[in-house]
């Protein structure tokens, strides 16, 4: 009963998701305090409306400045004040309709996306949401983190990881509440697709493909750069055990870019930070044996006797690329040479490995299966019409 319970509460959310033109919104801009912007239409036409009022209608090359003021937003565009409003719509005539965004305090990159755009004044700085089809959002995120040189069958892989992770979301907080970022705390979203089109291609190719478990829910579908050679079980980063995110061996991430990273840390930085975190060293031998560190595979915590720090808190704290690394001594012992594995958390897909995998011929459900245990690749539309 609990297990169709939460096949009805998915396909409830799916179906109201679905029932908008499959809209979703993501905060862009996210992790800046935006004081003005520079709206500006790149092609179709846009209309602006202002507390539920049409203001004016937007053709191409048509630029708007929102800035706070207050607890509201002053809006102009190129001749006039157009006046101070609490929250504003710019929505699309079309779907071939792009805007830019650039923000002109502080001053950052311009950004090109699909869709519709709504800004709201949130504890004195600019609030900016893309209201965006689902299509062109996951073909956003699979440029942003796959870049446009991948391999096909990568970005089909990609697309559907980050649809599994979309959906994912929407079923557990709910899709009134759900909230997407545009950066790594979610899935990076820096611009519409196009440097390739092949990524559009890709995404329309994979149209409603998640992952799902062996309970046909959505899985937790995190990836990471480069494993490494191994990637990690989700109970060594996160503490609670997941049957399909398990450490796999995996060779395909070998040599890679980001397969291997190095880094300094003086002797004595190291030796305090240990006796800090618990380590007892209270001999020159001691001192010495901790100058050393060779683990032959991925491990969760730093031994030393009975003492133990969790990896993950040692790179988090010296802002290594992994929790997956070696120490020696440099010539005079002063400096210690870390030799690290991989970057990132190192759990789920391996990117950096799923794209040698797909030069490799290996399609995206070898790819997937590969990195994730025991899952499937199914259409959400059967997932919803098997539980009717």
């Amino acid at each position: 009963m609990k297990y169709l319970k939460h096949i009805l509460v998915f396909c409830l959310l799916f179906a109201a998701l679905t029932s908008t033109a499959e809209t979703i919104r993501v905060n862009i801009f996210s992790q800046s305090k935006i004081k003005t912007l520079v709206f500006t239409t790149e092609e179709g036409k846009y209309s602006l409306v202002a507390d539920n009022r049409m203001l004016m209608r937007l053709k191409k090359n048509a630029i708007i400045y929102f800035t706070i003021v207050g607890k509201a937003i002053s809006v102009w565009d190129q001749d006039e004040h157009l006046g101070i409003f609490n929250e504003l719509y710019l929505t699309a005539s079309s779907r071939k309709s792009i805007f830019k965004v650039e923000p002109a305090v502080p001053s950052l990159k311009a950004r090109t996306y699909d869709g519709d755009l709504k800004v709201t004044a949130v504890n004195g700085n600019l609030k900016i949401e893309n209201y965006v089809d689902v299509n062109d959002y996951l073909s956003g995120v699979v440029e942003s983190e796959a870049g446009p040189r991948a391999p096909y069958e990568y970005y089909k892989t990609q697309a559907i990881i980050s649809r599994t992770y979309l959906y994912e979301k929407i079923w557990r907080e709910g899709v009134d509440k759900y909230t997407l970022m545009d950066d790594v705390s979610h899935q990076v979203y820096l611009n519409r697709s196009h440097r390739n089109n092949i990524i559009r291609q890709a995404v329309a190719h994979t149209t409603d493909l998640i992952i799902v478990d062996s309970t046909n829910n959505p899985i937790t579908a995190v990836f990471h750069s480069n494993s490494g050679g191994q990637t990690a079980n989700s109970e060594d980063v996160w503490l609670s055990p997941t049957p399909y995110l398990k450490s796999v061996i995996d060779t395909f991430s070998i040599s890679q870019h980001n397969y291997i990273w190095r880094d300094t840390v003086s002797t004595e930085r190291w030796i305090k930070y240990l006796t800090a975190n618990g380590i007892k060293i209270n001999s020159a031998k001691a001192r010495t044996d901790n100058m050393t560190y060779s683990p032959t595979s991925r491990d969760r915590c730093y031994r030393y006797m009975a003492d133990t720090i969790p990896l993950k808190k040692i790179r988090t704290d010296f802002g290594f690329k992994s929790a997956w690394f070696s120490i020696k001594p440099k010539p005079g012992g002063r400096v210690l040479e870390f030799t690290g594995y991989g970057y990132g958390h190192g759990v789920g897909l391996s990117q950096e490995g799923a794209m040698e995998m797909a030069r490799r011929n290996y399609s995206f459900l070898d790819i997937i299966n590969f990195y994730y245990q025991g899952v499937q690749v199914v259409n959400i539309h059967n997932i919803e019409k098997k539980n009717d």
